[in-house]
């Protein structure tokens, strides 16, 4: 992760960012690859699957801005976890508050996104194009109570006397569910080939299950594992 060259101001978190959307795929991934990449306070699941969630926030204290996650499927103290293997936004606001104070986002990127009543798709990019979308063709409403989420994990960065460290930080479960919908024939494509990328190395090999969730979200500071 590279730090950004300075250090962008920002508002004090938490930051409540009412109106969200977000899409959110849980998929299986290869085992090698997964254990690969989780730190040794975690514990991995059967079968190895991975999160990924793209969130729209059009209201929120530093304005409208996007935010992508690739998380990791772990246990934490045996509690279902999620740990952040790759994350971006489209606002150096947000990407300075969660490089310093959570642990994600820590890249900047491109993010499209779009989500009505009966569909929805997002994709993902940086400088060099196009790294993952995620389509949803047909939605089905639901119960918002059907859903839930886990906590999500990361590595802040710390600055002292100098010398930069990373510090594992746990984010409480930030998101209040208002309205939700599951879909079918969910699919997660991968237009150009990064093979270098961890979008890409942690490959959809099938998807377990999608939604798109109307919700308010807590966009706050992390804090020590319990």
């Amino acid at each position: 992760m590279k730090l950004p060259d300075q250090r962008v101001e920002y508002p004090p978190l938490p930051w409540k960012c009412a109106g969200a959307t977000m899409l959110n795929v849980y998929f299986e991934v290869r085992k090698d690859v997964l254990l690969d990449r989780l730190p040794p306070e975690f514990c991995r699941t059967s079968p190895a699957y991975c999160r990924l969630f793209v969130i729209d926030h059009p209201e929120s204290p530093i304005g409208p801005f996007r935010e992508a996650t690739l998380a990791l499927g772990c246990r934490l103290n045996m509690m279902p976890a999620a740990f952040v293997a790759a994350s971006m936004t489209d606002s150096p606001k947000a990407l300075a508050a969660g490089i310093f104070e959570r642990g994600y986002p820590n890249t900047l990127g491109r993010i499209d996104f779009e989500s009505g009543r009966t569909s929805a798709r997002a994709s993902i990019g940086d400088a060099n194009g196009t790294l993952v979308e995620v389509v949803m063709p047909a939605l089905q409403t639901i119960e918002p109570s059907r859903l839930a989420y886990d906590h999500v994990d990361a590595i802040k960065t710390i600055e002292s006397a100098g010398t930069v460290r990373g510090e594992l930080v746990v984010t409480a479960r930030e998101l209040a569910i208002e309205r939700a919908a599951i879909c079918k024939n969910a699919r997660i494509t991968y237009p150009q080939e990064r093979p270098e990328s961890p979008w890409q190395i942690l490959q959809c090999r099938n998807v377990i299950s999608a939604q798109v969730v109307g919700l308010t979200r807590t966009f706050a500071a992390g804090g020590a594992p319990q």
